[in-house]
């Protein structure tokens, strides 16, 4: 018979930030444990409930008990199984006992004897008693507790358990607390544990104690009452997917309050107000069109009474903060951003790599060695470039950033702005940091984006110069997304950058002792493996990327090219083939020991088969025309053009020796191979290209 089952393990209030994780865990754990021992197939249906008080799993069809198993046994050889008299042997005997089965039940198979166990199903309640002490116990937390004698740990003490499956309780303890069937209600209310009769009680229940215990359920009421809240303060919400995801974790009943503040606040920037009362408070800002308005929401957990009490006391405690904001903002407005360097001496940027003064000085020499670099193709305004760099962590040491470290970057933008600088300049400072996140957008101008970039590569040479590397998981200097904001930087602004040699100049300013070859190697091998993994996320083949990874930071926006045009051209029947005639002809140089650099061309008059001048032919008159593509970076077409090379190479290959004994002979065949492959390797290098029966 199907049985539904649900556990809720109640406990004290828990960070938001745990709550969902956790749920998924126990979800996770419990169900591969029941489909493990195939009590949960297929049709059960599995779902989460949880809040900061509550983690629950509601499972739907369980099997009343697990099949009965059957295991064929190995046991002595055959030859054992009775001696010369015809009775069974103390071994074949013994196997039997063991097994559970009479001597005669053995049978004889592949020269051993072989015993059939069958093992008896295990009713579900005992299974579930047995393995979810061992489940909650295995969950994992940001940060756990202990509470009590038996050193359980967990994300905040236990306070109740509920295990019911169909009517019945499912008898464990964990933590010192015995298992049931009691949940309780708003805490707010401070009202009796409610008694779950059967599992699908569970929702009907704790709604009508005031708890809305789905999650989805609960951020769908969330938004639609804070709509309609903003909507009576004259204005509309400023959703914040951060703050909707731990308000709705940290709320079981959210009721919005609906507040007000002093106008004088409107006079600090946006970010900063927003800030205070998004992260400090919790609080929605209330926004009219673009601006803030002088209006919030705020949430509590439980119902609507003593509304007038609560909302005072969410004014008050914002009135508290916002002063707070203004002293610290009138304070750095005393003096100019530019002002404010010197104190920079005083902030150590890491152990063994100096102040942020020093690190600021490298930025600036690093944003002048970019700006040479594109300043024929695609020039910045020098100028702005330098001031953006000069003055790109002057904001550190102001007093909001260093209450508000998020705001970093945002506030050098603001002051600038106060300052009377260049809108280029205070765009540039308050990108700054950008992008910070895979998904976040990169700085928009092109002196913003040299800054940035500089800052980046700095901050990975100075890292990787004194050994703090990433490892596994560990990344505490952010490394990884540094690398690939620098990589996301120079891709999306298409900026013609060579990251070969701004990393070798981002080595040449380190001050500190350190193997500049092996920093310069690292760092780039970490930028390219950043560049692959976003490569791939666009869909492009390993082997794709790995063919033109040779270069491939000298340029990312020709590399994005060559990469995009593999990637179209191999749609070709012809071109896997190709490929693979092409590693044909790379392994004979590499084996010859043939060097690519030497770019002597073939004498046709010293070929003497046909096949190997038709080749020389192909390759001759196509070279030009790829040539000119390649110049206009329209690779995609030069690599179209070179797969027409595929009839004359197979031939060649058809009817040539190439390592003829003749040295003359020889040399030009090779000549021949190392044009043609010197000609593929300006797009691409074929030789990584897999077919798909190698793969």
């Amino acid at each position: 018979m199907a049985k539904d089952f649900l556990l809720e393990i109640g406990t004290e209030p828990m960070p938001a930030r745990f709550v969902g994780p956790a749920l998924e865990q126990l979800e996770r754990r419990l169900r591969e444990t029941l489909e493990r021992v195939s009590i949960a197939g297929a049709d059960c249906e599995w779902k989460r409930y949880g809040t900061l008080r509550r983690l629950a799993v509601l499972a739907t069809g369980l099997a009343d008990r697990s099949p009965d198993r059957q295991e064929d046994v190995k046991g002595p050889p055959e030859r054992l199984l009775k001696d010369a008299e015809g009775r069974f042997t103390p071994q074949s005997s013994g196997f039997a006992r063991k097994c559970g089965v009479a001597p005669e039940e053995l049978r004889a198979e592949k020269g051993f004897l072989w015993a059939r166990v069958v093992t008896a199903g295990e009713k579900t309640a005992d299974i579930l008693a047995r393995e979810i002490p061992l489940i909650l116990k295995g969950l994992e937390f940001p940060k756990s507790l202990e509470w009590e004698a038996s050193r359980f740990r967990f994300g905040r003490p236990i306070r109740s358990i509920a295990a019911v499956l169909g009517g019945s309780v499912v008898d464990f303890e964990v933590a010192g607390v015995r298992s049931g069937r009691q949940v309780s209600g708003l805490a707010a209310l401070q009202k009796k544990p409610l008694s779950i009769k059967k599992p699908g009680d569970y929702l009907a229940a704790l709604q009508a104690e005031h708890v809305v215990a789905d999650v989805e359920e609960r951020r769908a009421e969330l938004l639609a009452r804070l709509e309609r809240a903003a909507g009576q303060a004259g204005g509309r919400i400023d959703l914040d997917d951060a703050l909707i995801e731990e308000t709705v974790y940290m709320t079981e009943q959210p009721t919005p309050v609906v507040g007000s503040f002093a106008s004088e606040f409107l006079q600090l920037p946006d970010a900063l107000l927003s800030l205070v009362m998004k992260r400090q408070l919790k609080f929605f800002p209330v926004l009219e069109g673009a601006r803030l308005k002088a209006a919030f929401v705020g949430v509590r957990d439980g119902l609507s009474e003593g509304e007038a009490l609560v909302r005072e006391g969410y004014e008050r405690v914002l009135a508290a903060r916002g002063n707070d904001a203004v002293f610290f903002f009138k304070r750095d407005l005393a003096t100019r951003l530019a002002d404010k360097l010197p104190m920079l001496e005083r902030v150590t940027y890491q152990r063994g790599l100096g102040s942020m003064a020093e690190k600021s000085r490298r930025v600036e020499a690093l944003t002048r060695e970019l700006c040479a670099m594109t300043r024929q193709d695609r020039p910045a305004d020098e100028k702005a470039a330098a001031e953006i760099a000069r003055l790109c962590y002057a904001d550190l040491v102001t007093e909001v950033v260093k209450e508000f470290p998020e705001l970093q970057g945002l506030m050098g933008g603001v002051y600038a702005r106060r300052d009377g600088l260049d809108e280029r300049v205070a765009l540039g400072l308050e990108q700054f940091y950008l992008p910070v996140g895979p998904k976040s957008p990169v700085p928009a101008t092109i002196e913003g984006a040299l800054v940035s970039l500089a800052g980046k590569l700095d901050s990975l040479v100075a890292n990787f110069a004194v050994g703090n590397v990433p490892t596994g998981n560990a990344d505490p200097f952010a490394l990884r997304r540094q690398a690939l904001g620098a990589i996301r930087i120079a891709l999306e602004q298409q900026l013609p950058v060579d990251l070969t040699r701004a990393v070798s100049a981002a080595c040449r300013q380190m001050a500190v002792a350190h193997d500049a070859a092996k920093t310069e190697a690292d760092v780039l091998e970490f930028l390219w493996g950043r560049a692959q993994s976003l490569f791939e996320e666009k869909g492009f083949r390993v082997d794709e990327i790995r063919a033109i990874k040779a270069g491939g930071l000298a340029s990312l926006k020709r590399t994005y090219l060559r990469l995009a045009a593999i990637h179209a051209v191999r749609a070709n029947p012809d071109f896997e083939p190709l490929a693979a005639a092409f590693k044909r002809a790379s392994n004979i140089l590499r084996q010859a020991r043939f060097p690519l650099s030497d770019a002597q061309s073939p004498e046709r008059g010293l070929l003497r088969e046909p096949a190997e001048t038709a080749l020389f032919d192909a390759l001759l008159s196509m070279e030009g025309r790829v040539s000119e593509r390649l110049v206009e970076e329209d690779y995609e077409t030069g690599l179209r053009a070179l797969v027409a090379i595929k009839p004359h190479l197979d031939l060649f290959f058809d009817k040539v020796m190439v390592m003829a004994e003749d040295a003359q002979v020889r040399s030009q065949r090779l000549r021949l191979l190392a044009k043609l492959v010197r000609l593929f390797n300006a797009v691409a290098d074929l030789s990584e290209i897999q077919s798909p029966s190698s793969n």
